[in-house]
This record gives C-alpha cells, structure tokens and sequence, in this order.
C-alpha cells in the first residue's frame, strides 16, 4: 500500500513538472533556452552513450540518474533512440555546450569535456530534485519536455574561497563543498591553508609546522582564539588527503588554488619558528588581533624556508597559480628591526610599503621557479612596484582596489567584501561580520564586476571572475553556520559569474530560485539560509499581519517562544491581544528553519532602564564603566582575562523584573566574548543566586526577587586580547 501510495505522489509530481517544464527554473541562468516540440521519456533499457575522454562524466550522470529511477543506467558508445549522447565537437567556445532534448534522444554536446560536464548539471537540472540525495526514487519513467539550450560562461574563474585556517573543516567537509560547487557550474576552489590561527598542510621538511602549528589552546604554541575555549583545537590535511581532494576537485573541474599567507598573517609560522620574527620587542596587535604575525623581510634564511614549503605545496596541486595573500601587514615589525632598516637603505626602499613589495618580489621569484604564477590580495599593487603580468590580483577591499589592478594591468578576480564576504550578516538580527555592510542575497545578486571598468581604459579581459569568500572567524558555531552562511547566497554568485549581464534581473532569479531550486539544494543536504516572514501589528483590526519570504513559503508561530516544525501554519494574519508575545519562523522541509522574528514595528521587549553603577576588579578602557551603566552600552577590557576577575552591575535600588540578560562580544560580529564564566545575582534579602554558566557569552535567567546586584565572574582567561562587556537587558 505504501509504495502504491509513493507511487502515485511520484507521479503527481512528475505531471506538476511537466506542467511548469522541466527545463524552467534552471540555475545559473542559461545564455540561450529555446523551446521545441514534445519531448523525450526516459524508462527501463535508457542507455548513456558518451565518446572517448568523457567517461568521468558519463559515470557522473549514471550514478545521479540511478537516485531516482529504480533501474540501472547502462554506459555504451553506441547512441540509442530515447537515449543520452554525450560528444565532443568542434568551434565552441570553452566550458561552453548545447543541450537538446528531441523527441528522439537527448544529446549534450562541447568541444572540452568541461563543457560536456556544465550540459550534465544543466540536464540534472530537468529531473526530480531527489537526482540530487542519497535515496532511491524508484521511478519508472521521465518525460522531459523538448527544448535546446546553447550555453557558456560570462567568466572563465568562478570562484569560492574557504578559510579552513580559523575554523577548521576535514576533507569530508570539503568534498561536499566540491560537490556543491560542481552544481552550480563553479570552478575554482580558493584553498585558505594557512593563517593566524592555524596551519592546515603537512610540509613533510618541517613537521612541525602540523605538530605544533596546526593547533591551538592552553599549553599550544597558539592561544585559543574566537570561542573554540581552552581545550586543544585545529587540524590538518595530510598529503595523502591532499591529493585526494585534488583528484575529486579535478573530476569535477575544478581547479584548486592553494594559498599561504605571508608575510603578516603568519602567527601559526612563527609560533613553530619564532626565528622567522625580526628580532624586536615592540608591542602591536594586527587588525584581526593578533601580536607576532609578521615575517622578517631582511632574514635571507626565512626565502630558503619558504621556498621548501613552496616547494612541496607546487609538488601537490596542478593548478597553475599559488596564493601568497600579502594583506593587512602590521609595518611595526619592520618600522623598528635594524635589519629590515638596514635592507631598506641599502636598496633605496622608501618606506615599509615598498618593504612590502621587496618581499612580494622575493616570493614571485620563488613561486616562478617552481613553474607557477603568484596570486595575491590586492594590498600587493599598493606600491608602485611592477610584479610579472601573469601574476592575478584578487580585489577584495572595494571597487577601487579592483579598479587600482586592472589599471596597472594585472588579472583580477573580484571578491569585493561588501558583495561577496559571505561571511557578512544577511540581516542585523543574523550571526555574522557586519564591518563590510549587511550583504543579503539581493545584494550579492546585485554585483556587477564591470563596475571596476567604469573611468578606467583598461582592458575588459584582466576582470577574470568572481569569488565568493567565506572566512572562518565565527563559523564554529552554531552547527553548520558554513552552509548556512554560503547558500542561497553562492547560488546568486554563481549566476553573477556564468550568466550574462543583460540577462540577469533578481526577481526572475528570486522565481526560480524558490519554485525549485531551494528544493535541489535540500536534496544536495545543504543547510542553507530559510529568510524569515516579514511581520507587523495593525493595532486596529488587533492582527498580526505576516508576509512571507516567498509565495510557497511555510510560516508557523508560536506564543511566548520560537516556533517549531508541529507549530500552527500562518494562514497571513493572527489575531491576538497579546501580539509582542509571538514569534513566527519561515520552515522548509524537515528541520531547516528561519530565526524566529516578532513584529517589527511594536516593542517586542518592555525594558526598563534602572539607574545603576558598574565596578570591576581588573582594568577596562576609559569610559566604559559609565557606558555600561546603560542598556545598549559597551565596555572593552584592557587586557585578557583572568580567573577571579569580576564586573558588578549595582542597582541604586532593588530591581523588581521578569528577566535579565547578560551578555557579551563585539557588537559587530560577536567576538571577544566571554568564554569562562558564570552569573550570580543578589536579591533584596541579601541572598545571593548562581544564575548560570555563560553560553557563548550569554545567560537569560528570570530572578526569583528583587535584584540589587549582577555579578560576572570569571573562571578563566578569555581568548582574545580584550573582552567586551555590554550593558543589562532588564524586562519588566
């Protein structure tokens, strides 16, 4: 009975497919979508037929067909009527490929097996979402409707950086995330191997640099950093695993790019090899926080280490570029080491810029002479200095950086943090960065890289692609923030990258992306983004009034607490005389939700704001014991903490209220929040109540009694070089 049942719901959704057309909804938007006539079924005895060379991405089909049709695929070099032909031909562009889907056969045809491999992820496309999991549909049949689709990219680099180095992910992690680039026709793969915080690559001439630089934690040459607490945490990829990784990302082609960054950004280097340091003792903390990160420009033995990790590094990926990444150098190093001064004068360098470019020039020659070309963030164009025109600059900072590397003739791949930092908030009630702006999906939809072109005479083709970058600061937790944080914003990048500029408009793509794709990416097992309900109060009829994200979109609420997936279903407004008491969450499948969200325009939280002072027993910065006095207010400890240390909020007078919340983390990102402690509160009679441990920085307890007094004490060194404090959230 059950399978009868599956059955007949297969077939009702083979019938709404074919309805909408089965090749509707395609993502990145194809150049060319010409309907025919009719269309082709395939069932029992349907045969892939695919020429010399393309066997890689025959297998590739069979094994994603076989997930919905309850009979095996068959691989020939023969075509078939009603089959799958797969052909290389001649005088297409690259990567570029024709799809036709006849009432004869389906034939998918390039000059590159790339192309080839693009036309098969269009094809996938066209079939039930469920081509895309890990369970067998069973189906005996499919109808595609006719159609030809005439294919190719905008850009030859289409691009995702991940920083494995913050935030560690194994290889595992990362063959999916091949997988699910690979489905939106993206290929290269920005490998962020070594940073600050860790150093991901087996260097089998120095070992050490995984035994010791790979981790971090108490009695670790690295301290804890960015909430993963004082247990030892890290990892790294072997080169066994490497090259595994490697081979998966080239079946799907992909090319890997491997990047190291120096010379700042080197603290995990030169934790193992302090000697890599000029030898200074001046105090100074990198703009990501960090104190000995920079490498010594003048010590001529730290060119030959690096040319041994190069060397290995070249040894183990094919691609033809390797990533030095050159940014955000602290100059105090160099300003005050008597050999980096010395090595200036005697080379006529002015200034520690041209430092900089001294040592971008050392490690191009380095990188040269293992036969590959240097890629580099863009602060490595600053100076005037003139590197090889191989040599690709990735534009992070702004348009203008971009602008900057084009005008001096370099490639450049666009990875502008305001569009493309998927690392950045989707909204402001979201966990994330927020100093390169609130980068929803419109907004990184919204990038045009012809944009660098503007004022410019440069010349069109050094703009080689986009890349989304995804850094690891705050992707420990919650679980699966990556994919989160990556989708559906990737699949609006890949389309940025693929699709033509005229083509483009985001309420077209907005269509496709929620009348099907978002059910492609739940099979693909992504966790990615639901966007929440839009709600407000109308005071008149006593309704809340909710606007979903989307017109399928499940809304759900829920009274007093966020709602779940058996909550009632929001059928566009609830009545209520209580409406700050609800919270509404957008629910797509089974277990993946939006943040619960309440109106937007009443006061969700009757705060009251009693008059209070603030003490510590440890220093913080001037003026931030009377801002914490206060609700919304900040306070920046003026150095790390220690076990013993307390804040005290002190009420002038009891305090009656349902609920406190404690709180820390810088207000823009949620880091240097308190990691070790616990709250405890006074109340009126003099008691006083342990109110809990802080979770990632925060505790929300309900006094049982007028408070007097708010205690944080600490148990533990915090893991930055400050903490931030904020002000009590009191609810009447």
């Amino acid at each position: 009975m059950r399978k009868t049942l599956f059955a007949l719901m297969i077939l009702a959704a083979a019938s709404s497919a074919a309805a909408a057309q089965t090749y509707a909804g395609l993502v990145p938007r194809p150049l060319k979508v010409m309907p025919g006539e009719g269309g082709v079924v395939m069932e029992k005895g349907l045969r892939i037929c695919v020429s010399d060379g393309l066997e890689s991405e025959g297998a590739w089909l069979c094994k994603h067909l076989e997930n919905v049709f309850d009979f095996d695929m068959v691989l020939s070099d023969i075509p078939v009527p009603g089959g799958v032909s797969m052909r290389l031909v001649d005088g297409m562009e690259s990567e570029a490929y024709r799809l036709t889907v006849s009432d004869a056969q389906v034939i998918i045809e390039a000059s590159d097996p790339a192309g080839i491999f693009y036309g098969v992820q269009t094809f996938l496309q066209m079939m039930p979402p469920e081509v895309y999991g890990q369970r067998d549909m069973e189906l005996t049949r499919w109808e595609l409707d006719a159609v030809t689709v005439e294919d190719a990219p905008r850009y030859g680099y289409r691009g995702v950086m991940l920083d494995v180095s913050r935030t560690f992910y194994d290889a595992d992690h990362v063959l999916r995330l091949l997988d699910w680039m690979a489905y939106h026709k993206l290929n290269r793969f920005h490998w962020h191997l070594a940073d600050d915080n860790g150093w991901r690559i087996e260097i089998r001439k120095y070992p050490e640099l995984t035994e010791k630089g790979a981790w971090r934690g108490d009695g670790e040459v690295s301290p804890a950093a960015y909430g993963q607490g004082h247990g030892r945490y890290g990892g790294y990829y072997t080169q066994k695993e490497i090259r595994q990784v490697v081979e998966y990302a080239a079946e799907r082609h992909i090319e890997i790019i491997p990047e190291i960054d120096l010379p700042g950004h080197s603290r995990s280097l030169i934790g193992v090899m302090p000697e890599m340091a000029c030898p200074v003792d001046v105090p100074y903390i990198s703009v990501n926080g960090e104190t000995d990160n920079v490498l010594c420009v003048a010590r001529e033995e730290n060119y030959r280490i690096l040319r041994d990790i190069f060397k290995e590094i070249a040894s183990l990926f094919p691609s033809e570029y390797i990533h030095i990444g050159g940014d955000e150098v602290d100059h105090t190093p160099w300003n005050n080491c008597p050999h980096c001064q010395a090595l200036a004068r005697e080379l006529g360098l002015e200034g520690p810029q041209e430092i900089h470019s001294h040592f971008v020039y050392r490690v191009e020659d380095i990188i040269h002479g293992l036969g590959k070309k240097m890629a580099g963030w863009d602060e490595i164009v600053i100076s005037d200095a003139r590197y090889d025109t191989s040599s690709m600059v990735y534009a992070w900072r702004s348009v203008e950086s971009g602008r900057m590397s084009v005008d001096k003739g370099y490639r450049t791949v666009v990875q502008i943090g305001e569009y493309c930092y998927l690392d950045m908030k989707q909204s402001r009630a979201e966990r994330g960065h927020s100093w390169a702006g609130i980068v929803p999906l419109s907004k990184t939809y919204s990038l045009e890289p012809d944009e660098i072109l503007v004022g410019a005479p440069a010349d069109s083709s050094l703009i080689v692609g986009v890349q989304a970058g995804l850094w690891g600061e705050l992707l420990a937790w919650p679980p699966r923030l990556m994919e989160y944080q990556l989708f559906p914003r990737l699949c609006a990048l890949a389309e940025v990258g693929w699709s033509s500029k005229a083509d483009r408009d985001f309420a077209d793509f907005e269509r496709r992306l929620y009348g099907g794709h978002f059910s492609r990416l739940y099979n693909m097992g992504i966790a990615f983004r639901v966007a929440p309900p839009e709600v407000l109060y109308d005071s008149l009829s006593g309704s809340l009034r909710v606007r979903p994200p989307h017109p399928s979109a499940v809304v759900r609420y829920a009274v007093d607490g966020a709602p779940t997936a058996s909550s009632p279903v929001c059928r566009g407004e609830v009545v209520t005389d209580a409406p700050e008491r609800m919270l509404f969450a957008t629910f797509f499948g089974d277990g993946l939700s939006s943040i619960a969200v309440g109106a937007s325009n009443i006061d969700l939280y009757h705060y009251i704001d009693p008059e209070m002072t603030v003490e510590s027993n440890f220093p913080l910065l001037e003026g931030n014991l009377e801002s914490l006095a206060r609700r919304g207010g900040t306070g920046y400890s003026d150095r790390v903490l220690q076990e013993g240390d307390v804040l005290t909020y002190r009420m002038a007078s009891p305090v009656e209220c349902s609920r406190i919340t404690v709180s820390s983390g810088a207000p823009s990102s949620g880091m240097f929040y308190v990691t070790d402690a616990y709250v405890e509160y006074t109340t009126a009679d003099g008691s006083v109540v342990r109110a809990g441990d802080l979770y990632h920085g925060e505790l929300s307890f309900e006094p049982s009694a007028p408070v007097t007094q708010v205690r944080i004490v600490m148990t533990d060194s915090n893991d930055g070089y400050t903490a931030v404090f904020h002000g009590l959230r009191i609810e009447k």
